[in-house]
This record gives structure tokens, C-alpha cells and sequence, in this order.
């Protein structure tokens, strides 16, 4: 048997999933499952020995199917749907995919008898009922509790505050702010910001994210809840600002929290999203140089 500790990570094609995935396999030297129908995202390291790639619907996967594999250390589920804007166009498939996924994964963490780790939503914390994806993310989170209190599912609630880094999925107009920011300036066309710019959101870089991630795996103490944030939010207007390019505004869109703040983080973080906007506006400059 191989003695290297297995992990399982379901959604590891995805932006924050690959990031995940490629440090365990290879910083860590773990035997990572990643298990994810690449809806998503499609990131895959090919070559790599340690990482085995089940290109499925989470959902779809009960655990005989996985029967097979060594006993994991842990699961990361992070294959749910995101983005808020985008679950009002796709409630259903929003709300369905995250519920039936996580209850396919709580089948597979009662029956291995081993951690969860829930990629769960900062929205959550303020309007659970505001739109389908903060919604399914609350029932999801309903649903590991009672596993936990009817077949003792140890588990870790996983918040995220707006992540952003190398390798932003695109979403098209659902992408992230930093994303959308991004594609904008690099078209020549202005920002666009919805409503006056002054919400404020909590923004974590990925690094940030996969490292407090490693340390989770780690803790005894089993936290119920970590939460990954910089405890230092930014107005969305200040964001667009230090691109240094045109604004402009449209009417605001429902649904989304006017303020995100991770008051109380996992740990602290090392990177701050001015100064990586200004070492990213640096990088395309020297592209064009070149």
C-alpha cells in the first residue's frame, strides 16, 4: 500500500481546487483523488504520479464507487456553483448541484469515517435567504451539522472572502471583481461597477487561501469554522482605482452583500490586493515591452 497520506478533493480542476490539488501533490507529497466534472474548470496536471483525475459528477458518485481507494486523510468539498448573480439566472442548477453533491460527499466522509472540509460562503454570514446561492450554502451547512450530530462527521465550515489571484476562473459577467476588472483593462474597455462603489469586500489572495488550507489539514483542535480573510476590506470603487483606467457606473445588482468583512481570520495573510493590482498592472507592461 502506498504509505503517502490520500486526500480527496472534489471541484480540484477549479480555481481554487487546482491550487489546492497542485500544493498537496506536489509540496506536500500527498496521493490526491481529484473528483470533478470540469463544469467548472479545467486545470489538470498532467504527468503528475500522485494526483488521479475522475472526471465525473460529484453528485453521481456514491461510495462504492470510490470503495476502492485508500481511506482519506480528508475530503475537500469545494464542486459547488458559484457565484450570487449567477444563481439568479441558474437557480436550479445552483441549488440542485450544491445540495446533491454535498450529500453524495457526506455519504462518502460517514462511510470512510473522515474529516469534511466545506467550502462554504462569506455571504452566508449576513443574508442566508438573498439569493439561491447563499441559500443552497446555508442548507448545505444545515445538512453537514445534523451528519455531524447523527453519525459523528468531523467537519470544518471553510468561509471564503472574495479570492483572487493567478488563474481567476472566468465566468464571463459572473466573474469575480478582480477578474472582471482585469479583462476589462487588458480589452481597453472602462471598469464597470455596479451602483456607487461603495461596497466593501474582504479580498484574500489564493496563496493566502491554499496555505491556510494546509494548516486546517493540520490543526488538532478540529475548528467548526475557518475563515479565510484579510481582515482589511476595500471599497469596490478603491479597487477599480488603482487600475488607473476609465469607470464606469451602472445600476447596482440585487443580492450581493453591501459589506463583507472577515473579522476574525483563520490566520494572517501575507498578500495585499492593492499591492498586487500594481505588481499585475507591472507585469502587462512588461509584456508589451518585450
Amino acid at each position: 500500500m502506498n504509505k503517502r497520506p490520500h486526500i480527496i478533493v472534489t471541484g480540484g480542476c477549479g480555481f481554487i481546487g487546482s491550487a489546492l490539488t497542485f500544493s498537496l501533490a506536489v509540496m506536500n507529497d500527498y496521493r490526491v483523488t481529484v473528483i470533478d466534472d470540469m463544469r467548472q474548470g479545467t486545470v489538470k496536471f498532467e504527468g503528475c504520479d500522485n494526483i488521479n483525475y475522475l472526471h465525473a459528477d460529484v453528485a453521481s458518485v456514491s461510495f462504492e464507487h470510490l470503495r476502492y481507494l485508500d481511506r482519506p486523510l480528508a475530503i475537500f468539498h469545494l464542486a459547488n456553483t458559484p457565484r450570487v448573480r449567477q444563481s439568479y439566472k441558474y437557480p436550479t442548477e445552483t441549488i440542485g448541484n450544491n445540495i446533491n453533491t454535498t450529500l453524495s460527499v457526506l455519504d462518502w466522509a460517514r462511510k470512510f469515517k473522515t474529516r469534511l472540509l466545506f467550502a462554504t460562503s462569506s455571504s452566508t454570514q449576513y443574508d442566508d435567504s438573498v439569493n439561491p446561492y447563499t441559500w443552497s450554502k446555508a442548507v448545505c451547512q444545515s445538512m453537514i451539522t445534523l451528519y455531524d450530530s447523527l453519525y459523528g462527521v468531523n467537519h470544518t465550515m471553510m468561509y471564503f472572502y472574495n479570492v483572487y489571484g493567478p488563474g481567476e476562473a472566468d465566468y464571463g459577467e459572473y466573474s469575480t471583481v478582480i477578474r472582471s476588472f482585469k479583462k476589462k483593462y487588458l480589452a481597453g474597455d472602462p471598469l464597470v461597477i455596479y451602483g456607487s462603489g461603495k461596497k466593501t469586500r474582504d479580498f484574500t489572495h489564493i496563496d493566502d487561501v491554499v496555505v491556510g488550507m494546509l494548516d486546517l489539514l493540520f490543526d488538532g483542535d478540529y475548528p467548526a469554522e475557518a475563515h479565510f480573510g484579510s481582515n482589511d476590506p476595500k471599497s469596490i470603487l478603491s479597487i477599480a482605482e488603482k487600475f488607473n483606467h476609465p469607470i464606469v457606473h451602472e445600476f447596482d445588482k440585487p443580492g450581493e452583500a453591501q459589506n463583507t468583512h472577515c473579522k476574525h481570520p483563520y490566520r494572517d495573510t501575507v498578500c495585499n490586493v492593492y499591492d498586487y493590482i500594481e505588481m499585475w498592472l507591472e507585469d502587462q507592461k512588461d509584456e508589451v515591452s518585450c
